[in-house]
C-alpha cells in the first residue's frame, strides 16, 4: 500500500531530525517543507503536531515550532542502555573478526589522531562513531546491530561530546585498550573495557546539556 502524503512527510522529517540534519534548536517553516516536499500545507502542519506529540518538536503560540533538544535524563538514559548494547556487540565480535578486519580499526584509530590534533571536533565524532560501527559489525548477529543503530541515531539530537583535545586523546586511548583486547581475543577485556568507555560519558555530557538549556 502507498503511503500518504503525512505519511511521507512524517517519516522524511522525522528522519532528518533522527539524523541531525535538522539541529536542535531550529525552527521549521511550514510553507518552506510544503515546498520541499511538494505537497500543501495541511499534511506538513499535521506531521508538525503528530512529532510535538512524540517530544520531537516544541509548539509555542505565534511561533514558529523547534526541534526539540534531548534533556539530560533522556541522555542518561541513552547511554545506560547503549552501556548494555555496545559491550554485548564488541565482546560477540571477538569471535569472529580477523586480523586483517583489526588492522582496517587500527587504521580507524590512526586517522582519527589526525583529526584530534586538528583540533576538528565534529570530525573526531564522525571517526569515533565509525570506529564502533566498523567493530560492531562483527558481531554475527544482526538484530543486535540494527538495536545499536537505532539508539545511536539519537545521538544526533545531543550536542557534541568532544569540545576539547584533551577528551579526544583519552577516547584515542580507550580505543587503542578496546585494541590491544581484540588482538589477545580476551572477550570478557573488551566488554568491560567498552562499558567502561561508554559510561564515563554520561556525567559529561548531561552536564553539557544542562549548561547549554540554561
Amino acid at each position: 500500500m502507498a503511503m500518504t502524503k503525512t505519511e511521507m512527510v512524517y517519516f522524511q522529517l522525522l528522519e532528518k531530525i533522527k539524523k541531525g540534519d535538522v539541529r536542535p534548536g531550529s525552527r521549521l517553516v511550514i510553507a518552506q517543507i510544503a515546498r520541499e516536499f511538494n505537497v500543501s500545507e495541511i499534511p506538513v502542519r499535521e506531521v508538525i503536531q503528530r512529532l510535538a506529540q512524540e517530544g520531537f518538536l516544541t509548539l509555542t503560540p505565534h511561533a514558529a515550532p523547534t526541534v526539540k533538544s534531548l534533556s539530560p535524563d533522556e541522555v542518561r538514559q541513552i547511554f545506560e542502555i547503549r552501556s548494555s548494547l555496545e559491550p554485548l556487540a564488541a565482546r560477540l565480535a571477538v569471535d569472529h573478526i580477523s586480523n586483517a578486519h583489526i588492522k582496517k580499526l587500527e587504521l580507524i584509530v590512526d586517522e582519527s589522531k589526525g583529526v584530534c590534533e586538528e583540533e576538528d571536533y565534529k570530525g573526531y565524532l564522525q571517526m569515533n562513531t565509525y570506529f564502533h560501527k566498523s567493530l560492531y559489525q562483527y558481531c554475527n548477529n544482526e538484530m543486535l546491530i540494527k538495536m545499536i543503530n537505532e539508539i545511536t541515531d539519537l545521538s544526533s539530537r545531543y550536542p557534541n561530546y568532544y569540545q576539547n583535545k584533551e577528551t579526544m586523546q583519552l577516547s584515542i586511548k580507550e580505543h587503542e585498550d578496546i585494541l590491544n583486547a581484540l588482538k589477545k581475543r580476551d572477550a570478557d577485556l573488551i566488554e568491560q573495557i567498552t562499558r567502561k568507555h561508554l559510561l564515563k560519558v554520561i556525567p559529561r555530557l548531561t552536564r553539557i546539556v544542562e549548561e547549554m538549556s540554561v
